[in-house]
């Protein structure tokens, strides 16, 4: 199998159902397709190759198995780009760029339950929507979980260069984060609207990045990635069922949104830019609190990478 960080230009493809690549338009003429999943030829000396995570709450255990496909098919990074749970999940592995270090952050979703992320409280949750407070949850969990594998570490500590994206709720501006404690940019980054408080920093309130930038493709390109690898926990077509709890409606709500951003974004691509999309395995409609489905996520998220590498002879 070859070393894909020394062969990273896609061509003629054979695609799965839920990991396929894009194009930018290319020059009229180019005889390049613009979706393709198989490589070819030899990394650009300019090409920089991004590794980015989607946001998805629960879902996001499905990135750590991702992972495990791409660094034992020898995929290498020039650097990360992650919103909301894939911040923390960026970051996790930026600190240990390995399998030892993959396996780390697997144990830590096979570890996660509601009780661990949401601080309990009055019995009475759905009065909480209605009271005069911040939020409904406090980060107090979050900010445990953080701090259980990247304890007082700063963005110069990892072995990769990382960029978390926050939103600003003041100006609607995306905030980025790249240097100085983790803490408090990844608990920006996660603070899902209304369920987790905003962060206070430079007289401006921070919520979760996925409010504007859910799959931050834009800011890898921006960075100067060529080549770019999607860990998303959504899926490039929208294909949901109408919820059964209003709470629930909002959030689905807002996956619909995501994921009709990201469909704009990859029909968008400048030419010469290229990007590997591995879409959420399933299962689909999950209990946004319920964290039981995290090892079936993790192997369904290996498996289906794992299956386009081997069907691309990779």
């Amino acid at each position: 199998m070859p070393n894909l960080s020394q062969d990273l230009n896609f061509s003629e493809f054979k695609s799965t159902d839920l990991v396929s690549v894009y194009f930018g338009e290319e020059p009229e003429g180019s005889t390049v397709s613009k979706m393709s999943s198989k490589f070819r030829g030899r990394r650009e000396s300019d090409n920089k190759v991004a590794l980015v995570f989607s946001g998805g709450g629960n879902k996001g255990a499905a990135q750590a198995g991702m992972l495990q496909a791409l660094v034992e098919c020898g995929l290498e990074f020039d650097f990360l780009v992650g919103c909301s749970v894939g911040a923390l999940n960026a970051a996790a592995f930026a600190k240990a760029p390995n399998l030892e270090g993959i396996k780390e952050l697997q144990e830590l979703w096979l570890t996660l339950k509601a009780d661990k992320v949401f601080t309990p409280g009055s019995v009475f949750r759905g009065l909480r929507f209605a009271e005069k407070r911040r939020s409904v949850y406090s980060n107090d969990g979050l900010k445990s979980i953080i701090n259980s594998v990247l304890s007082e570490m700063r963005f110069e500590d990892l072995a990769l260069p990382v960029f978390v994206g926050a939103t600003s709720f003041n100006t609607a501006d995306e905030i980025w984060f790249d240097r100085g404690s983790l803490l408090y940019p990844l608990l920006a980054s996660t603070a899902l609207p209304g369920i987790f408080p905003p962060i206070s920093e430079n007289n401006m309130e921070l919520i979760d990045g996925g409010v504007l930038n859910d799959a931050p493709i834009s800011k890898a390109i921006e960075l100067g990635a060529k080549t770019i690898v999607l860990l998303s926990c959504n899926t490039v077509e929208v294909n949901k069922h109408f919820p059964e709890r209003p709470i629930e409606t909002i959030i689905e709500s807002f996956g619909i949104a995501i994921s009709a951003r990201l469909k704009r974004d990859l029909g968008r691509l400048p030419p010469g830019v290229q990007v590997l999309v591995g879409e959420f395995p399933g299962p689909y409609g999950l209990d946004w609190k319920d964290f039981s489905h995290a090892e079936h996520l993790i192997k369904r998220g290996y498996d289906e990478m794992n299956r386009f590498f081997k069907l691309n002879s990779l």
